[in-house]
């Protein structure tokens, strides 16, 4: 044998010997994967009693001067919250008599002393111990309070979330924000990497990764568990990260809360009774333990188990234990079992999106909407008509969100989501960049995709609604094989565009309609848009909701000369079609009899694109805006606005919008679907796009004439405004879901 030979033989010894110590862990860590993968058991949800009470525990080690500023601020933010309360004051390893002066100066708190250092777990676990309330705050002792921190936590004390953690800055205004409360976390295969994300602005809570151990607000009961399973990570570190993991595995929600502040002095009570080198020996350790409980770096037990040979003898030592191996083997495999029913750990902080319950406890219906578009900012009509619904009756109905294409939400999006009690993000459909449009039974079965069906029935169990709204036709196929039972949520379909109609589509043998109405046929309800689209559904019944508008004709000045508008966004491939036959049929003739018309076209994020490409969008008077922007100083500027779109199913949000504005809209008939018997007589309709320039012209010539159909409907449109239409969906979940439940 090769002296390279012998000596690789011998390496290899030295690591089996080295884990021999080891064998019950390494049986958790395989048998844990086997067991994930060959039995992954039903996806996990939890739900708790909705307790009130507080108890407060502030681990102490040595630092009474700072001490006594946390429990003067502590003091402030518990005179915001009314409910019971009690402090406990864990002192731990520090001299009794030097906190005499605090004990008397807040005697009704219960002080804790122990001679031993407990280590921040077990200083956690003995204060628990003596815990009352249902919901304990983890305060560290150099920890300042906002006098509204605790207040502003309580109200996301939901049946489904674990805990609440506060956002943290240190009182050094000039330090980079390491720490902030918010957690998260980079994938890397070769450590486990956790950290803290930069809330800048954020108002509205969002998905948070573990609680942090100093400013977190967490169920009782369900902390005492974690607490005591977290024992191996002690003294110090990576039990937080912990506890959040289990939680999520176990079906918890964590919220990170931006608006209830604590400020951190930050003196580093471990660096004092530990040596440098310890501290990092620990962390490495834990970081290790953290991999091997959660398969955080999702390798291989193998290559977690050559790691484990290669660190220190100490550590090695503190990494044995047949019950070590046991909470290893139970953690490892809840959360293998949560990944593989879809928790996907990357977007927690992105997808999960709260706002506080109300503080009354009147019983609103609950409404589950679930979309598989964007909706916030709304970039589209769809978006644009949930989006004011909503809006108006969220102060009588409790909305949760269920939505696809999280990647387009960011920090614009909160305006809007901050009429939901409860968003959940997701993304992975497989939509593909550049790809043609899909026929519809395509986008049935693609939108509908098993992950979104997961989420479903999670969102169900977690947020228990009266209804789930389903929006849009591509997700009509959810509502099949539901479980009609009592108690069980009714369901609610609303259609934007009804696609119904064979005899109109080449080669179509009817496959499509019967593939619509067996689905359709699965809701308890179903809305439409306009009396044409409920024509189509017959014999199947629907209840009509039209599209409205913000009423702006308080505001109304008549119009100026010299300006027509497109409100189009290119999203809807009815508008981009509808506008470039314009510019080809209408526009030349309206440009040849008034040279300085210029035409401007709301085309929205996708159009500058289709305008480096399409140089008619690039035309003498034509000005494209490729950006979501608020269409009011838009509408005060036209003369006029048009539509001139064919082939459309719904009703044209575009159209109303410009007459709750004091605009006339020039329309083709098939634009005007949902409008035309209205009798409306700022709605001027031609028959095809090329016939809109004579429409047009006569109204561009005779500027009083204009203005006079400008406020020509008054008692026709007060029918509707976006008001009328949230009365409306107000009745059909009264119907739904009755008084005396909701």
């Amino acid at each position: 044998m090769s002296r390279s030979s012998l000596s690789r033989l011998k390496q290899r010894s030295g690591v089996v010997l080295r884990l021999l110590p080891h064998l019950p862990l390494a049986a958790a860590l395989f048998g844990a994967d086997l067991l994930a993968r060959l039995r992954p058991g039903a996806a996990r949800t939890a739900r708790g009693a909705r307790l009130s009470g507080l108890s407060v525990i502030v681990p102490e080690r040595g630092t009474p001067d700072l001490l006594a500023e946390t429990l003067t601020a502590l003091e402030r933010a518990l005179d915001a919250v009314a409910e019971p309360q009690q402090v406990i004051v864990v002192v731990n390893g520090a001299a009794r008599a030097d906190y005499a002066g605090l004990q008397q100066r807040w005697p009704g708190y219960e002080w804790q002393f122990h001679a031993d250092a407990l280590g921040y777990n077990g200083a956690i676990e003995a204060g628990l111990a003596a815990a009352r309330h249902g919901w304990s705050y983890l305060l560290n002792s150099d920890m300042r309070l906002a006098p509204d921190a605790l207040a502003q936590l309580l109200p996301y004390r939901y049946d489904h979330v674990f805990a609440v953690t506060s956002q943290i800055f240190f009182t050094d205004a000039d330090r980079r924000r390491e720490e902030t409360g918010w957690s998260d976390f980079h994938a890397n295969p070769e450590h486990a990497e956790v950290y803290e994300r930069d809330p800048g602005n954020l108002r509205l809570a969002r998905g948070n990764l573990y609680p942090g151990g100093g400013s977190s607000l967490c169920r009782t009961a369900e902390l005492r568990r974690y607490v005591a399973d977290s024992r191996d990570y002690r003294p110090f570190y990576w039990e937080d990260a912990d506890w959040g993991i289990r939680a999520w595995s176990e079906g918890w929600e964590l919220v990170f809360c931006p608006v209830s502040h604590a400020h951190h002095y930050h003196r580093g009570t471990v660096r004092r009774y530990f040596e440098a080198d310890e501290v990092a020996r620990v962390i490495r350790r834990n970081e290790l333990l953290f991999d091997l409980r959660h398969r955080w770096t999702r390798r291989h037990p193998l290559r977690s188990l050559q790691r484990l040979s290669q660190i220190d003898a100490v550590s090695r030592r503190e990494l044995r234990g047949i019950g070590l191996a046991i909470r290893a083997f139970r953690s490892r495999l809840a959360t293998e079992r949560a990944r593989h029913h879809g928790l996907r750990f990357e977007r927690i902080t992105q997808d999960h999106w709260y706002w506080p319950r109300h503080n009354d406890d009147r019983r609103r219906p609950r409404v589950l909407l679930v979309s598989p578009f964007a909706l916030f900012p709304p970039a589209h009509g769809g978006a644009r008509r949930i989006a004011e619904l909503v809006a108006r009756l969220s102060d009588e109905v409790d909305f949760f969100l269920l939505g696809d294409e999280a990647s387009l939400y960011g920090p614009a999006s909160e305006p809007w989501l901050r009429h939901f009690r409860g968003a959940r993000l997701l993304e992975g459909r497989g939509d593909i960049a550049g790809e043609a449009a899909l026929d519809l039974p395509t986008r049935l079965t693609r939108h509908a995709w098993p992950g979104l069906r997961t989420a479903l029935d999670i969102a169900v169990a977690q947020f228990q609604p009266d209804i789930v709204q389903v929006e849009f036709m591509e997700l009509a196929e959810l509502a099949q094989g539901r479980a009609a039972v009592p108690g069980a949520p009714r369901w609610l379909l609303c259609l934007h565009d009804v696609y119904l109609d064979s005899a109109r589509r080449a080669n179509d043998d009817g496959a499509s309609d019967a593939r619509q109405r067996a689905a359709i046929a699965a809701y308890d309800s179903v809305v439409v848009c306009s009396t044409e689209d409920a024509a189509l559904l017959a014999p199947q019944p629907a209840t009509l909701i039209g599209n409205g508008a913000i009423d702006r004709r308080a505001s109304h000045v008549p119009s100026p000369d010299g300006l027509l508008l497109f409100m189009g966004p290119f999203r809807y491939a009815q508008n981009l079609h509808g506008i470039l036959a314009f510019i080809d049929h209408a526009w030349p003739a309206l440009r040849a009899e008034f040279p300085t018309l210029r035409l401007r076209i709301l085309g929205g994020a996708e159009s500058a694109a289709i305008a480096d490409t399409d140089a008619r969008l690039r035309g003498p008077g034509i000005e494209l805006v490729s950006a979501f922007v608020d269409p009011a100083p838009h509408l005060s500027e036209c003369s006029l606005s048009i539509n001139p779109q064919v082939d459309i199913r719904g009703s044209s949000i575009k159209l109303i919008e410009s007459l709750l504005a004091g605009r006339i809209c020039v329309s083709t008939a098939d634009g005007a679907r949902g409008f035309a018997e209205a009798g409306l007589g700022a709605l001027v309709c031609s028959p095809d796009i090329a016939g809109m320039a004579a429409q047009i012209a006569p109204l561009l010539r005779d500027t009083d004439r204009r203005h006079r159909l400008e406020r020509a409907d008054d008692d026709i449109l007060d029918n509707f405004t976006w008001d009328a239409m949230a009365a409306r969906q107000r009745e059909v979940y009264r119907t739904l879901c009755p008084e005396d439940k909701s």
